[in-house]
């Protein structure tokens, strides 16, 4: 059975929560429950022995600050440490890395006390000069660190009063920065590590402050993590002290029946990923499932609102009601998988309940189109102006291939709409450049992140109207206010089909029975340092 830190909290405490995060108080650390025995035994745990994971995919890079995927973040988790740690379900911190910090009235400057004596894997010493080299190459970064760029919106600099004393500085308030410094995406790296190069860091790997160290990495094959002696800083909530494993070793195997038969036979103890067509072995054999949803964004077709075709709000407006989201899911997902119900996932704080509007309507589809002059060609096809009702979706053939299936019964059901959907493939690296660069129509995915403003880091740039909510969000510090903005901003995403949510996203995870202690973070991450396997 896995373990979740916290039950979610109701809506009136996550306010309530979030309102004490913004204002300038010291934060100091909240009570949460300690990682327990797994599978709801009093088994104790036992350290040491080797865990094998399979995966399905690498991303052809091994720096937490510029992945994506959640299965290479998860692995990321493990090594690098961050300033805070989020409580699942709540917006309410732990310390971790810092161990207290304060918020400014205005909400532009974050002050974070470090930990003393925290060292890095090769022995370095982490200290606030480390904190400002490690923000200010994420910058640097830019879109190459696609998601830690983003959460450092407003960025002026971190100023260095003393060893142990960080200033991180914006130029408008930022109210997200807390959950933000929580997530792996702004872990802490090395001064050495900060300073490589994009693709040194990619390739060569990163040090971190974590339980266990990266001692090898060939890209599409695997890595090794070796657990790392005296670890003495993780947050309350988690087992202290060092790891229990010895050693982690990672293998890429891209196919699903073989990756499920290693887990069946016992070759392999944790198999990352389960898709909806592993699941009748898994079950059958009685391996264990285990699997939290994702807060964020919802699995969805990304829209490239200037691709001349989809910025026709026409058209966006039948392609959002034109899928039927539900035979997706039920055809091609497992059955942990649940329809989306709007902008974003439900167990994200500031969600809305908005699925009055993403309701299938196929004939109210159609008339969208035909109002706005797309008629039926000969072919079945519509076309306006000369053009063509033809667009693509683009996605990383490693990471979102199990998505082909999904993606396929969509061409089917948007053909009866007349519009022609093709698939483009590319290899995941030069999917994600060819997402940074703009040159796609759709793009399948999800981001998950336990904060509203998942919203600006996923959606920002494809409306005025949205970027100017998307902004007003992050810049209100009053949390009440701020969660109307996010509800208004909601509401404009599925008005104006500026996203097409799918389903809600969850990466189920199997484990042999002699695993334990399978843990989440709060955005959904496992924790490996938490595991442990009798002999």
């Amino acid at each position: 059975m896995h373990q979740i830190l916290s039950r979610r909290a109701p809506r009136r405490e996550m306010l309530v929560a979030a309102a004490a995060t913004a204002l300038s108080i010291a934060l100091t650390s909240c009570s949460g429950p300690s990682a327990a025995p797994a599978s709801g035994s009093d088994a104790k745990p036992v350290k040491g022995g080797t865990l094998s994971m399979v995966i399905p995919a690498d991303e052809g890079c091994v720096d937490p600050q510029q992945n994506l995927g959640r299965t290479q973040l998860a692995i990321g988790r493990s090594v690098v440490d961050s300033l805070l740690f989020q409580m699942p379900g709540r917006d309410t911190f732990q310390p971790w890395l810092a161990k207290s910090w304060t918020v400014s009235p205005d909400g532009t400057k974050y002050v974070f006390t470090l930990r003393d004596g925290v060292t890095f894997s090769d022995g370095s010493a982490f200290t606030a000069n480390t904190v400002k080299a490690n923000f200010d190459n994420v910058m640097k970064l830019g879109a190459k660190a696609r998601l830690a760029s983003t959460y450092l919106a407003g960025y002026q600099g971190t100023t260095v009063t003393d060893k142990l004393t960080a200033t991180v500085s914006f130029d408008k308030p930022n109210a997200a920065f807390l959950p933000s410094v929580s997530t792996t995406s702004l872990g802490m790296l090395s001064d050495a590590s900060a300073a490589l190069s994009q693709q040194q860091r990619c390739q060569k790997g990163v040090v971190g402050t974590g339980p266990y160290k990266m001692t090898k990495y060939e890209q599409n094959q695997g890595q090794t993590l070796v657990r790392r002696d005296g670890y003495r800083w993780a947050p309350a909530a988690l087992h202290q002290g060092d790891g229990y494993l010895d050693k982690i070793d990672v293998k890429v195997v891209p196919e699903n029946g073989v990756r499920t038969g290693s887990v069946v036979s016992g070759q392999s103890d944790v198999m990352m990923e389960v898709q909806k067509s592993d699941l009748k072995a898994l079950e059958g054999a009685g391996v264990p499932i285990e699997v939290r949803a994702n807060p964020g964004l919802p699995q969805q077709y990304f829209v490239n609102t200037k691709n001349p075709v989809l910025g026709d709000v026409a058209v966006r407006r039948a392609l959002l009601i034109g899928i039927n989201r539900k035979q997706l899911v039920d055809s091609t997902l497992t059955k942990y998988q649940k329809v989306a119900t709007g902008a974003l996932s439900s167990t994200t704080p500031g969600y809305i309940e908005l699925s009055a509007g993403l309701g299938y309507d196929l004939s109210a589809a159609k008339a969208l189109l035909d109002k706005a002059g797309w008629k039926l060609g000969k072919d079945g096809i519509r076309v306006k102006d000369g053009k063509r009702l033809k667009f693509s979706v683009l996605y990383g053939s490693q990471l979102y291939g199990f998505l082909v299936p999904l993606m396929e019964l969509t061409q089917q059901q948007l053909k009866e709409l007349g519009m022609e959907l093709t698939l483009r493939p590319l290899p995941d690296a030069d999917a994600n450049a060819a997402w940074i660069k703009g040159d796609y129509d759709l793009r399948i995915s999800g981001l998950t992140r336990s904060d509203p403003d998942a919203l600006r880091t996923g959606l920002s740039g494809l409306s005025p109207q949205l970027d100017k909510l998307l902004t007003q969000q992050i810049a209100t510090t009053d949390a009440k206010k701020r969660m109307a903005v996010v509800a208004d901003a909601q509401r404009m995403v599925i008005d104006q089909a500026l996203s097409i949510p799918i389903n809600e996203l969850s990466l189920p995870l199997a484990r042999q029975s002699k695993v334990h202690g399978v843990t989440f973070t709060g955005d959904s991450l496992l924790l490996l340092a938490q595991l442990w396997k009798n002999a």
